[in-house]
């Protein structure tokens, strides 16, 4: 079905349901035929004000019915979506001052404006219906693709600002990709959390349109609140999604872990099709957060501790790591029957993967989700966009024995001694998580000469007894490595500043190391050059 026809098959489905679960509370439940219904009356009402095909509207603000339904609705008109990263409220210069720079003909708002203002020609708030403004007169456009429905913004392969020309051809490839690996059917039930100005969000409602399923939309603020009432069945998430039970686990005194010993004794002497359904029984009380129905956890977009994955396998939780890209879609998984902990899975059909001499994972694929850049980014496109098919992932990474592909570092992150020593700090955090009960660590070299330091994140940062298991697992450690891998210096830090809202951590919940450079060390570092 060509995207720009998701709408339609709405209609198809009258006993799906999408739910929205909103930070104040508020919920909103429609059917399929309802959100159709709504969706072709948008198309309507902006069509009456003079949006039509191969138009640039922006659509702003948090999570919500409305974004939905504006979304599917500038699809079914042919026009490009442009999804602004703006969850919170903005002020009416901001909104003109982003409608003139990507050349918007008009903006759409899921929230209402602070203090009720005038808003800017071409602003629009969707709680407004039918909405009311003027298209912006003729603004200067990029010259698109045809096969460019949105533009979405991500922080890229190469980590820094980029605006990603989406293809049609591509998502529906990943759309039709997902729904096969992961035999998808009517029962399937959803959940999105993250904003859906993160293009994947964006992309699991267009998999539920598709293929009928349900699909449940929760301010992350309330995730653990309403899991068990929504009864999800497909949970996407980063790994701190996962990460909440497994230090719930590890908080636990002896008496209380008794289940995850015997689920233990169980995985050792019993067959997974007999052990597994035990092992669930006995984990319920710590996976049982993610509600009773849920078939399929996926986790990805940042370093997965492995203990983690462990721990949920152990408790018959059918949690798998998962690789994907904006600019590509999915590249590998991990899914039942097929899966190793600790590695990003085996490449997905249709998609070759290859590792260069320097380590760079690099993708090829004749439908890639991204055609290129626009806006923002537009100077690194050559280096991520290679010719024949090839995207440049930025990520380090290396094959097993068995075809499974494991991730082991960012390119751009690789600290380079005075020496000439190449330092991956992801290898020497992922050790420190693996081995020590912590949050997060980050390695870097503030000094920009190589000695590194680990910045770690502690839920008791004051606690002697856990700063000292720190202490003195580096130290071991450091006795085990070359001089040029040693850690030489810890930093503790409480847990509760690791926020997105502090700046330190991105929207996908990954550690942003200027950022903590910036807070930490000072503006001198050498951390992520």
């Amino acid at each position: 079905m060509p995207i720009n026809d998701l709408y339609k098959n709405l209609a198809e489905h009258p006993d799906r349901r999408m739910r929205f679960f909103a930070i104040d509370g508020r919920m909103v439940t429609k059917t399929f035929p309802e959100v159709h219904d709504d969706v072709v009356r948008l198309m309507d009402e902006l069509r009456d004000r003079g949006v039509g095909a191969g138009d640039l509207v922006g659509i702003a603000g948090p999570n919500s019915y409305e974004w939905v339904v504006a979304d599917l609705a500038l699809l079914g008109l042919g026009c490009v979506s442009v999804a602004l990263p703006l969850e919170r409220r903005t002020d009416a210069a901001t909104m003109d001052e982003l409608a003139g720079r990507y050349g918007l003909s008009a903006l759409l708002l899921t929230q209402a404006p602070p203090g009720n203002p005038d808003l800017p020609q071409g602003v629009a708030w969707l709680g407004l219906r039918p909405p009311a403004f003027e298209p912006r007169p003729a603004p200067a456009r990029p010259d698109l693709p045809d096969d460019v429905f949105s533009i979405a913004f991500s922080s890229g392969t190469s980590g820094s600002k980029k605006g990603l020309m989406m293809s049609a051809k591509g998502v529906e490839n990943t759309i039709r990709t997902s729904g096969e690996a992961w035999r998808v059917d009517g029962d399937d039930n959803l959940l999105i959390v993250m904003p859906f100005s993160n293009f994947q969000q964006r992309y699991l409602i267009y998999l539920a349109v598709r293929y009928g399923l349900d699909a449940t939309v929760v301010a992350p603020e309330r995730m653990f609140q309403k899991m068990r009432d929504f009864e999800p069945t497909i949970v996407l998430g980063p790994p701190s999604f996962f990460e909440v039970a497994h230090n719930r686990v590890d908080s636990a005194g002896v008496r209380e872990r008794w289940p995850v010993l015997l689920a233990a004794v169980l995985d050792a002497v019993l067959p997974d099709r007999v052990g597994r359904p035990l092992r669930a029984r006995l984990g319920r009380r710590w996976t049982g957060m993610y509600g009773s129905r849920v078939r399929l956890m996926f986790t990805g977009s940042a370093p997965v501790p492995p203990r983690t994955v462990r721990l949920f396998q152990l408790l018959g939780a059918p949690l798998h790591e998962v690789y994907g890209s904006t600019e590509v879609g999915w590249i590998a998984f991990n899914l039942p029957g097929r899966s190793k902990v600790g590695s990003a899975g085996r490449p997905v059909d249709g998609i070759g993967v290859e590792v260069a001499d320097d380590g760079e994972v690099v993708v090829r694929t004749d439908s890639p989700q991204c055609l290129g850049y626009v806006f923002e980014g537009t100077e690194t496109q050559d280096t991520v966009f290679l010719p024949g098919g090839r995207v440049a992932t930025g990520d380090l990474g290396r094959f097993d024995e068995a075809g499974f592909l494991r991730l082991v570092g960012r390119k751009k992150n690789v600290i380079i001694t005075r020496s000439g020593v190449k330092i991956n700090p992801e290898e020497l955090e992922l050790a420190v998580e693996k081995a020590c009960r912590v949050t997060r660590a980050m390695v870097a070299s503030p000094s920009g000469d190589g000695l590194l330091t680990c910045v770690v994140w502690l839920d008791d940062w004051r606690s002697p007894e856990r700063t000292a298991e720190v202490e003195a697992y580096i130290e071991e450690s450091n006795r085990q490595r070359e001089a040029a891998r040693r850690i030489s210096d810890v930093v503790f830090r409480p847990e509760s500043e690791l926020t997105v809202e502090s700046g330190l951590l991105t929207r996908n919940f990954k550690v942003d190391r200027s950022a903590v450079a910036r807070t930490i060390f000072g503006e001198k570092t050498g951390a992520g050059r």
